[in-house]
């Protein structure tokens, strides 16, 4: 923008320019200015993303958060996560001041005041960018044996290409009911014709239409288009089928000069989005003979300099992207040792380099490029020079990702290094392949890492120990890592449980629990542990992780040791309190004395004694209430009953028993909360909620018993709020009925576990939190 401003001498007393001029600011700014033409609106989300403002434009939706600027008074917009509208499918409102956003492989929540104005926009936006789309998104996979058909995946995007003509004397056609059917005498794209023909990741073939939507045009805002070519058609390049090798667009003879490349390449990347060699005599590139020159220049720049970049690598339009570009690699060739820190640290250079990818997106794929050149063919007079650039290469890839076009090229570039025997820094190629994959999985670190981390990095330490509290007081200090996020803790635990498939996973959650407790919030499984932590470091220097199950839909297992012992630890305490029986009036029947007095005595025998429990124990191994209704003595007799039994037990068999014969009662795998009051009348309040798998059961306080049930059926959508000024306990929000009759109840709870309430599977992106449905998944996430 400045250049351009330079260019056509533009100031604050020389505003009138022509209209070609002004259309070129604008342009700039759109384009460059990342949230400039957008509409904001004040959102909310979940812990750990800090997410403050919804950002809406032209090109789709921006999270931000609003930090102190260096030099402004006020505040600067970080952008913390982009969705472009071909990521969007549709937009949905499911409660007041919620916002779903259904995206091609997860879905965002929101909470927003000005929801219905979001989605208005929003569907204008994508329906707009839909019309003359030639893209489409699956909607589910598709995986046929036939080679002839295109297989895809859920939320892969597919060009749609013309129908491939037949071969000379044959006809297209296939078989509908039982009768051939030729392609050529179908309409095309008419209703009778329910397949497509298009391509995606180089593949080509024809594809049911059931199982696609049409999508918004590809946005690729990191690369600049090739020359000759406008932007839709360097969109259009994601998608095409590739009959060859592809040549540079603007060579005159695709013939003696043009080189075909493999696919994939990092030369290929090149070949397609660095500038144009020809007009770079600058950093060392020698002039080479005709046969060969472009491909030789491309591979030259590619490969190690000892002299700084006068421009960029990837072209880019902007002056000012251009500039920063240079001081990005004059930033990695001083972490490499291979220029003057000029009074720098390596902290510094690093931190440097990170915030350059974290505020500008536009910039992550030069970033690996320059990276990539420099350690490539590595002649520096610095032994340890390519050593510390492959290292810098492994810290990016741990924190920011790349473009769709570069993904494979790197893949391909790393895999080529990790994978050949014999080549140097196979191990380190290995890890920052790993890293990508989980970055781009996962989306990357929300904050730059803290300077003890960065040191940890720079020291060749990569990881770090940190505590996580099972029921019980339990211990695991689990290597955390700076991709670990919580799902791989999830994972860890349960591997360790001898748990190791999917659906159980889901049934597992991490909990940050500050405020000594009273404050406790699950992370949503995408949430990286070391940004919680910094984050949670900030605001509470004591708080603790906590793993737990929440949902029990799997059938239990007793031959872990230490599975038993932690669901053992974590519904022992909600027994005692008597919350899996009722009380009726009266004495309890000869069935429920026999029942409870066993489990005393397998708790007994849980902690590995034989002797006959005295007095005081047998009171802590029953519920109170039912302990009142009978007298000490008989007690001890019925304990007494089960001596002999319980001698040939092992504390681990003694714990297996007591969950079995636990878990045939109602409310076993509930999680439960106090309720201190209810904005619906036929709930009865103070009262303890259980929610488990049948829904919302609400109990007497005094007996337990089950006094109103709401099926998961009935549950649209859940939304838990933190204590306000007003009000010293968080409420939750939870919309019943359907669609055209809702009605809403609200319940305030306890501070204690606040937030944990969940009733359906959430996703795992920013501000999710669950949704009415079937009990499984991740818990509300705390706004």
């Amino acid at each position: 923008m400045k250049a351009l401003f330079a260019q056509n001498q533009l100031d604050t007393q020389r505003p009138l320019v022509t209209e070609s001029v002004k259309r070129a600011v604008v342009s700039i700014a759109r384009d460059s200015w990342e949230v400039y033409f957008s509409r904001l609106f004040p959102a909310t989300g979940s812990v750990g993303t800090g997410v403050q403002i919804l950002a809406v434009s032209h090109t789709g939706i921006k999270l931000l958060r609003v930090v102190k600027g260096s030099h402004e008074a006020g505040g600067q917009l970080r952008v913390l996560r982009t969705y472009s509208f071909a990521d969007i499918l549709f937009v949905t409102i499911p409660s007041q001041n919620m916002l779903e956003f259904n995206l091609a492989s997860e879905k965002v929540i929101l909470f927003s005041a000005r929801a219905h104005q979001v989605k208005t926009l929003v569907d204008d936006f994508i329906l707009e960018l839909k019309k003359d789309s030639d893209y489409v998104v699956a909607v589910r996979n598709f995986l046929p044996e036939d080679p002839a058909l295109l297989a895809f995946h859920k939320g892969d995007i597919i060009h749609l290409q013309p129908l491939e003509p037949p071969r000379m004397g044959y006809s297209a056609g296939c078989v509908v009911g039982k009768k051939v059917v030729y392609l050529e005498e179908l309409r095309p794209r008419g209703p009778d014709f329910g397949w497509r023909f298009g391509t995606v990741r180089g593949r080509v073939g024809r594809f049911p239409s059931e199982l696609v939507q049409p999508v918004a045009v590809p946005d690729l805002p990191q690369l600049p288009a090739e020359p000759g070519r406008g932007r839709a058609a360097a969109a259009r390049e994601v998608g095409r089928r590739r009959e060859g090798p592809p040549v540079r667009a603007g060579s005159a003879d695709h013939g003696e000069d043009g080189l075909a490349l493999p696919p994939y390449t990092m030369l290929e990347f090149a070949q397609k989005y660095f500038r144009d060699p020809q007009r770079r005599p600058q950093d060392g590139l020698r002039s080479k003979s005709k046969e060969g020159r472009e491909s030789r220049t491309l591979e030259d720049m590619l490969c190690f300099t000892k002299t700084p970049l006068q421009d960029s690598l990837i072209e880019l339009s902007d002056s000012s992207l251009n500039k920063m570009a240079t001081d990005m690699f004059l930033a990695v060739m001083r972490f490499m040792g291979d220029a003057s820190l000029k009074g720098q640290s390596e902290l510094d250079v690093l931190c440097t380099l990170l915030k350059l990818c974290r505020d500008h997106e536009v910039m992550r794929d030069e970033c690996y490029c320059q990276v990539v050149k420099q350690i490539t063919d590595n002649t520096s007079t610095k032994q340890d020079s390519c050593q510390r650039g492959w290292k810098l290469l492994h810290t990016v890839a741990a924190h920011r990702g790349c473009s769709e076009a570069l993904q494979p090229h790197l893949v391909r570039f790393l895999q080529a290094v990790g994978r050949t025997p014999g080549l140097p820094f196979q191990g380190i190629a290995k890890a920052c392949e790993q890293n990508l994959q989980r970055t781009l999985r996962f989306g990357g670190r929300l904050e730059l890492p803290g300077s003890m981390e960065l040191r940890a990095m720079l020291a060749g330490r990569s990881s770090k120990r940190q505590l996580f509290l099972l029921p019980g007081g339990l211990e695991r200090h689990l290597k955390i890592k700076t991709c670990t996020v919580a799902l791989d803790v999830v994972e860890e635990i349960c591997a360790e449980m001898a748990l190791t498939r999917p659906e159980a996973f889901d049934e597992y959650v991490i909990f940050v629990v500050t405020n000594r407790g009273q404050h406790v919030c699950p992370l949503s499984r995408r949430a990286y542990i070391l940004d919680v932590a910094s984050e949670m470091e900030q605001v509470d220097g004591g708080y603790t992780l906590w793993f737990r199950r929440v949902l029990w839909d799997q059938p239990l297992k007793f031959e872990n040791e230490l599975y038993v012992t932690m669901h053992y630890n974590q519904v022992l305490p909600d027994y005692l309190k008597g919350l899996f029986s009722s009380m009726t009036a009266g004495q309890p029947g000869e069935q429920q004395l026999q029942q409870v007095s066993k489990l005393a005595a397998l708790q007994h025998r849980a902690k590995d004694h034989f002797y006959l429990p005295s007095t005081r124990e047998a009171q802590e191994y029953i519920p109170a209430q039912l302990y009142r209704s009978v007298a000490a003595s008989a007690w001890l007799s019925l304990l007494g009953q089960h001596r002999q039994q319980m001698r040939a037990l092992s504390p681990h068999q003694a714990r297996a028993q007591f969950l079995g014969l636990l878990s045939a009662s109602p409310m076993f795998g509930s999680s439960f909360f106090s309720v201190q009051s209810c904005s619906n009348v036929a709930v009865p309040a103070p009262c303890v909620l259980a929610v488990n798998q049948n829904g919302l059961n609400f109990l007497s306080t005094e007996t337990h018993e089950l006094m109103v049930k709401f099926s998961l059926k009935e549950i649209q959508s859940t939304r838990t709020q933190r204590p306000t000024a007003s009000s010293s306990y968080p409420y939750v929000e939870i919309a019943l009925g359907d669609v055209a009759a809702q009605r809403t109840i609200q319940l305030q709870l306890e501070q204690v576990r606040a937030g944990v309430l969940g009733l359906s599977p959430s996703p795992a992106g920013p501000g999710a939190v669950s949704r009415g449905g079937r009990a499984r998944g991740e818990p509300a996430q705390c706004p």
